[in-house]
This record gives structure tokens, C-alpha cells and sequence, in this order.
């Protein structure tokens, strides 16, 4: 009998170290497949998890690929491609965005990729995906200059459900021109109000308040209350607009102000403006402009809005000493955001009010304000330099 033992063990251990051969071969199969996929440097991470990636395990690529992100990206997107083939939808997601933003901090950098971008997020937006249409709503606005082609996906995400797509179409259609639609308008509105979106509540209110063919004061102060109601605290300036202007009521500069001060005291910054506004000219409450320009001081925290207004004050020497240096400075940090600073720059430049006079420079400027409807920037073009803007 002991021979059979004898044997029995020599088979056991031949068995044992074949096994173990075997094993180190796929492992070593393993480690130069970890080599191949683009090139690249030796990614170190749990074989299994490459084993599972390799085995076609979409979850693992995924994972595979994000080790690899910092040290090849290659690799990264090799990985995430095979998952994404598979309908991984972070993969794809991240793929969407990597292309879409590129990436500078991988090795080597990521381009970006615009028609890729689009291709994956559309992968996304099939399956219903909300923020992959207004990603791709994006795109064709900013990067192909395409705006009916964004509309068009912006609608699509808004009838995903997305409440800002539903708000951005209102005002597309209440304030663009070209596709002005008093009836489209209202009904994104509402569906989004329906929602409980206070922003989309202001939107009713200043269609029923400013569109010119059909105006509702009433519905445009009951919404505004509805606004406010909710938290959207700029229905009270609008309310203080309706009563300084007479619209639904007789003009009433002390309401406008008492209602100003309810947006400012919740901490609406055009509240606060508004304020800053009837203290310099006295409308509604006494006149006091050393807290007008404490107030816009604060406010320039919060709004571009506010950094203009107190530089226009600099400007004229209301409620301050004059100073063009100052107000120069000021106009200078908002007319990006601000036709108005941009047109102020413009006069800025044309008559040396605290800067150099440079008449191209002033140019610039004007255009710029011109271009986004200023029609005294546009005046100044025609009047100095007998240009015109369409």
C-alpha cells in the first residue's frame, strides 16, 4: 500500500505545481495585457478587477479606467469605451464630458471634442436623460452658433421634465424677437410654475406686466405675489414697480419703496438697488445719499448691477465727490455683464474722463453696448464715427 501512497503523492505534487504554472502564466498573460491597450506605462491595480475587464465585465472597465486617468489616458478612454459599447452609463457620461470640457491635468491631455461630445451625450439623451440635452443644447448654442438647433433641445429637456429648460423657453419666447410667442411663452411658464418655481412665477408676472399686445395687471400682481409666496423675493420689486410706475394703479412712489425694502430686507440684492435708488432721488422716502452709497457699497458684493450703479454715481457726483478715475475703475469690473458700464466706458475713452483718451477704444465699447441694444451707444456710433449698428 505504501507505494500506491508513494505514488498518489508524486501525482498530487506534479498537479499542484502545473497548477501553480499555469496560474503565473495568466498572470503574467495578465501583466503584459495591462501594456498593450494604446501603449503607455504599467498600470499597478487588482488583477481581478483587470482579469473582469478583460472578461468583458463592463462595471470593472469602468473601474480599470479611472485608475488609469492620472497616469495614462489612453488607457482611461480605451477603458471607457469598452464599457460605454456595452451601455455603461457613467462611462458614456464621462466620456460625454471629457470630450465635451477636455482635460489638461491628464497624461497626455485630452482635446476637446465637440462632435464626440455630442455623439454621447446623445446616447444619454435617448434613454431620457435631461441634463445630456441641455448639455447638447449647449453645445450647438455656444460652439455652432446653431440657436434653432439648441431651442430644439432645450425642449426636448424640458419636456424631460427639467424646470430650467421650461423657464429658459418662456424667455426665449417673451424676449427674443425672432421667435416671439406670447402663447408659447405662457404655457412654459405655467407648466414650470406648475412645479413650484417661483422663477417661472416672475416670468407670468412680467409677461402679463410688459407685453405690450396683452396686458393683465391684475394676473401680473397676482403672480408676483405668488412668486413671493414661494421665495422669490424679486416679486416684491416688481410689485414696487408696478405702484412707482401706475401700472393696474395709481402712481404710488411710497408703496414702491415700502415694497423695495421688503425684497432688500429678505435679501434681495435688486431690493437693495432699488432702495439705494430712492434714497439719491428722494422718490417715496426722504432724500439720503450717504445710505444710498452704503447701500450700493454693500450691494457691489452680490451684483454687477450695483458695481455700476455706484460707479455712475462716481460719474455724475451723486451722493459722492466726482471722480472719473474711480467711476472708470468701477465700469471697467462690470461692463462684461453690463451694456450700460460698457456704454459709460465707451464715453470713458472717447473724452479722457480717467483714462488716456483712445477714440478706437471708445469704438470697442460702443460696439459692444450697441450690439446688445444699448441705443445710446449706438447714437454715439452713428453721431462720431457714422457707423452703424444692424
Amino acid at each position: 500500500m505504501k507505494w500506491v501512497f508513494a505514488a498518489f503523492g508524486i501525482i498530487a505534487f506534479f498537479v499542484i505545481v502545473g497548477y501553480a504554472i499555469s496560474v503565473a502564466k495568466r498572470k503574467s498573460n495578465v501583466t503584459s495585457k495591462t501594456e498593450k491597450p494604446n501603449g503607455g506605462i504599467m498600470i499597478e491595480t487588482d488583477k481581478k478587477l483587470l482579469m473582469a475587464a478583460y472578461d468583458g465585465d463592463a462595471e470593472a472597465q469602468f473601474k480599470f479606467a479611472k485608475a488609469c486617468k492620472f497616469k495614462d489616458s489612453g488607457k482611461y478612454i480605451y477603458w471607457l469605451e469598452k464599457a460605454a459599447e456595452q451601455g455603461h452609463e457613467e462611462a458614456i457620461r464621462t466620456l460625454a464630458e471629457e470630450y465635451d470640457h477636455g482635460n489638461k491635468v491628464t497624461e497626455p491631455p485630452i482635446k476637446k471634442d465637440k462632435k464626440k461630445a455630442v455623439e454621447y451625450f446623445t446616447r444619454l439623451a435617448e434613454k431620457g436623460d435631461a441634463e445630456a440635452m441641455k448639455s447638447i443644447s449647449l453645445i450647438y448654442f455656444v460652439e455652432y452658433k446653431d440657436e434653432d438647433k439648441a431651442r430644439e433641445w432645450t425642449e426636448k429637456a424640458a419636456n424631460a421634465g427639467d424646470i430650467e429648460s421650461m423657464i429658459e423657453l418662456g424667455d426665449n419666447y417673451r424676449l427674443l424677437a425672432d421667435v416671439e410667442d406670447f402663447d408659447k411663452a405662457e404655457y412654459w411658464y405655467k407648466k414650470a410654475a406648475d412645479a413650484g418655481s417661483g422663477e417661472a412665477m416672475k416670468g407670468l408676472g412680467d409677461l402679463y406686466c410688459y407685453d405690450e399686445k396683452r396686458f393683465d395687471y391684475f394676473k401680473a400682481e397676482s403672480w408676483y405675489k405668488k412668486a413671493v409666496a414661494v421665495g422669490d423675493y424679486f416679486g416684491y420689486v416688481r410689485l414696487g414697480d408696478m405702484c412707482k410706475e401706475g401700472k393696474g394703479c395709481a402712481k404710488d412712489a411710497g408703496a414702491a419703496f415700502e415694497y423695495y425694502k421688503k425684497a432688500a430686507d429678505n435679501g434681495d440684492v435688486y431690493g437693495k438697488i432699488k432702495m439705494a435708488e430712492a434714497f439719491l432721488g428722494g422718490e417715496g422716502v426722504g432724500r439720503d445719499k450717504p445710505k444710498a452709497i452704503e447701500i450700493l457699497n454693500a450691494a457691489t458684493k452680490e451684483s454687477s448691477l450695483a458695481v455700476y450703479r455706484l460707479g455712475l454715481c462716481y460719474f455724475q457726483g451723486d451722493g459722492v465727490e466726482k471722480d472719473y478715475k474711480q467711476a472708470f475703475k468701477l465700469f471697467t469690473e462690470c461692463h462684461e455683464f453690463d451694456d450700460d458700464a460698457a456704454y459709460r466706458l465707451g464715453e470713458c475713452y472717447y473724452n479722457g474722463y480717467g483714462v488716456k483718451a483712445d477714440k478706437e477704444k471708445a469704438k470697442e465699447y460702443w460696439r459692444k453696448s450697441a450690439k446688445f441694444g444699448n441705443e445710446d451707444a449706438a447714437e454715439c456710433l452713428k453721431l462720431y464715427f457714422g457707423e452703424k449698428i444692424e
